[in-house]
């Protein structure tokens, strides 16, 4: 990935926050970014433009420029964001404007000519990413476009000024408005009765105001108490907000334009440990919890109580400060907005190369702080080990979820002796699949802590689940696989069984291990998410080979798991290619060494290098051969996303995971069936064409791994909301 902003306005702090900010949160992530004005000829130049994967237009208005970069950028098939902080695109709200009724004829005419030549740029951009929810929604609304909400953050200069700072200790206490430009006279009279109250009966309290302010209209007669410093840039910001008592964010709050308004000013006093009281705001609502990190007040007697308490309980000022710092040093860094650019990046470039998005009607999707409303997840797993699907699978969600605003953290059974920290665990992770992200990784699962929901992966884990029940009032089953079945009828034969009884709420992978929870156990709820399938890698090409061509079956061989019925895979082949010397045989999937003593020629790929050239293996053959008699991989769907047919055995109503029997052909678990099926391939065009289509059509129908990261946290949300007025059991 590699981003371009285009800088169309001189909106210095914004600017600062919304360009700036993200490229140096970006290069946190490794992403090179890229800035220029629109002016600059670069803007113009198609050898430049062909560089980048997304191109970011940073509050810019519409112009020739701006058409002629469009132009150049849908030529290069590279997606346009438009980023926007305000509501400053609709012409139909200049009326509710405060500052804009204050302006001359002249004045509004312009400000309008402004705002429609920014409607104008937005409406010409394949997407959007905004500052806040309210902004989101109202962007959706009213362009139709799917939006991104990318949060402020602050930067490691503030981080490192904020740093080195000294709060509050004793002496004058100031209550500060980090008024800014002249657009806020509104918004301060929400405060200015309450405040005007506390400054005549408190002795040593002042309100500091950075920025512009009529003082005589909202403070009569209280200039004494009054310290006013001018309007100053976002460094110097950083000292004033740390020298505050107590912050305060007055909005109007009925105002459409104050509602869209970003919690910036939550945010740096908070750096600082600063507590702020805000007007009933949505950003300032999703970030603050009411007494804890910071207190929203509506009516001037809330706005009074808000500041007697600050000021009458040190002890709970300190509290709700630093408390506002541990959220702003989790969620408003460049490594946390870095996370949520990329993910947020990366989805709209898929989006975009899918041409629409793939989740409908759901147009906004919402990467910042979640606080308030994330789930605190506890994850138990077993030992994780190098190319482990079911580990991919987890690790997935957990990676997303944090993403999404939820707090993950991971206890691993120490099953050997590989690991003996949960550092060890996390940089494994890291290495063999990618970051999850989650906030504490565990080695031992003797310090569950209480939480929202505690999930077990397999059936050892729900053992782990059944000890700590009361440690969360949901408690979840991530399934995988109909786990008995991985052994003889022995002790853990019945012990994985017995794990259905303990009335988890299951999560499966498809629905054929919902449907056996179902039939052998009588589990009549629970959800079923599909597997994610990575477009990108996994699609089919239009042209198909000709049977000039030498025949190729791929065979998905697994020789160490009894599941994979490797021994009866090979007996097939082995009459395949008996019958049929030409036909290339290719096993895959396992260590080139594990693939011994096969009785006639094959071709031993082993374990591909990476992961995109298992698409490239799936397009050079005719047919894919995959068993699994516990729950279908995510293997076979990938072979059929890329227009392979699939063989797999007729076993335990597996046509279910396929749609139906139309979809792949399901042989007989015996030698002779199974190499009969693969020649029905080989030998009829038609049926291979058939299978084709269908397998593509099926495929087509399977998540991304954000659609399938969602469907996971809407189950979550949804049975935890049944569940968390109930008492815990």
């Amino acid at each position: 990935m590699k981003v371009l902003f285009i800088l169309g306005c001189n909106e210095g702090p914004s600017a600062r926050y919304r360009v700036f900010n993200h490229i140096d949160a970006l290069s946190k992530q490794g992403v090179a970014a890229e800035w220029l004005w629109d002016i600059h000829p670069e803007a113009q130049d198609r050898d430049y433009l062909s560089k980048f994967s997304i191109i970011v237009n940073f509050r810019g208005g519409h112009s020739d420029r701006l058409e002629k970069l469009f132009t150049l950028a849908r030529e290069l098939s590279i997606p346009t964001v438009y980023d926007i902080d305000d509501l400053v695109f609709d012409p139909a709200l200049c009326d509710q404007i405060d500052a804009y009724r204050k302006m001359d004829q002249n004045q509004q005419r312009d400000y309008r000519s402004g705002m429609q030549s920014i409607e104008r740029a937005l409406r010409g951009s394949d997407f959007v990413t905004v500052s806040t929810p309210f902004l989101a929604k109202y962007v959706s609304s009213f362009a139709g476009k799917p939006v991104w909400i990318i949060p402020f953050g602050v930067n490691d200069r503030q981080i490192q000024t904020a740093a080195t700072l000294r709060g509050y200790i004793d002496g004058p206490r100031y209550i500060t408005y980090l008024s800014g430009t002249k657009t806020h006279e509104r918004d301060f009279s929400e405060a200015a009765e309450a405040l005007s109250r506390v400054l005549t009966e408190y002795s040593g309290v002042y309100l500091k105001l950075v920025g512009h302010l009529d003082i005589d209209t909202h403070l009569p007669g209280l200039h004494d108490k009054v310290i006013q410093i001018p309007f100053m840039d976002w460094k110097s910001l950083v000292f004033e907000a740390a020298s505050a008592y107590i912050n305060i964010a007055p909005f109007e709050p009925s105002s459409p334009f104050c509602q869209s308004k970003s919690d910036l000013k939550y945010v740096e006093p908070g750096l600082s440990g600063v507590p702020t009281i805000a007007s009933p705001i949505s950003s300032f609502q999703a970030s603050i919890t009411d007494g804890v990190n910071g207190m929203i007040a509506t009516t001037a007697d809330e706005w009074y109580k808000a500041f007697t308490t600050l000021l009458d309980d040190p002890e709970l000022r300190e509290r709700m400060g630093q408390s506002a710092r541990r959220d702003v040093l989790q969620n408003r860094v460049p490594e946390a907005l870095g996370h949520v650019l990329v993910k947020s990046y990366s989805e709209i470039i898929e989006t975009h190369r899918n041409g629409s998005p793939r989740v409908a009607p759901i147009a906004i999707v919402n990467h910042g702080s979640a606080r308030g409303s994330g789930l605190r997840i506890s994850w138990v797993i077993p030992q994780p080990f190098e190319a482990s699907g079911g580990h991919r699978n987890i690790f997935r969600a957990i990676r997303h979820l944090s993403e999404f605003g939820h707090s993950c953290s991971l206890h691993v059974l120490p099953d050997n002796h590989r690991f003996s920290t949960g550092t060890e665990i996390r940089d494994f992770i890291t290495e063999e699949f990618f970051d999850i992200k989650a906030e504490e990784v565990f080695h031992g699962v003797d310090n569950i802590g209480d939480c929202d929901v505690l999930v077990c992966t397999y059936w050892t884990t729900a053992y782990v689940l059944q000890e700590n029940t009361q440690k969360a009032p949901l408690k979840v089953y991530f399934l995988q696989d109909y786990e008995p079945m991985f052994f003889p009828m022995g002790t853990d034969y019945v012990r994985a069984c017995e794990t259905y009884r303990f009335g988890f709420y299951p999560i499966t992978s498809g629905p054929w291990p919902l449907r056996m929870l179902e039939k052998e156990w009588g589990v009549t709820r629970g959800t079923f998410f599909r597997f994610p399938i990575e477009r990108s890698i996994y699609y089919a090409h239009e042209q198909v080979k000709t049977q000039s061509e030498t025949q190729r079956v791929v065979y998905f061989a697994r020789p160490d798991m009894p599941r994979r019925c490797y021994p009866l895979g090979v007996s097939a082949l082995e009459i395949v290619k008996r019958e049929r010397p030409d036909v290339e045989i290719a096993f895959y999937g396992d260590k080139s060494e594990k693939y011994e003593n096969i009785p006639f020629d094959f071709t031993n790929v082993g374990m591909t290098p990476s992961i995109s050239d298992l698409g490239d293996l799936y397009r050079s053959a005719d047919a894919g051969l995959c068993f699994s008699t516990t729950n279908p991989s995510l293997v076979p769907f990938e072979m059929m996303a890329c227009g392979l047919p699939v063989i797999d055995l007729d076993v335990s109503g597996n046509e279910v995971s396929y749609g139906g029997r139309d979809n792949c052909m399901l042989a007989a678990a015996n030698p002779r069936d199974i190499a009969d099926k693969i020649f029905a391939v080989l030998d009829s065009p038609s049926k291979s064409q058939e299978l084709r289509r269908r397998g593509i059509e099926y495929a087509s129908e399977f998540p991304t791994e954000i659609e399938m990261a969602r469907i996971i946290e809407q189950a979550m949300l949804a049975e935890f909301k049944n569940v968390e007025n109930q008492p815990l059991r």
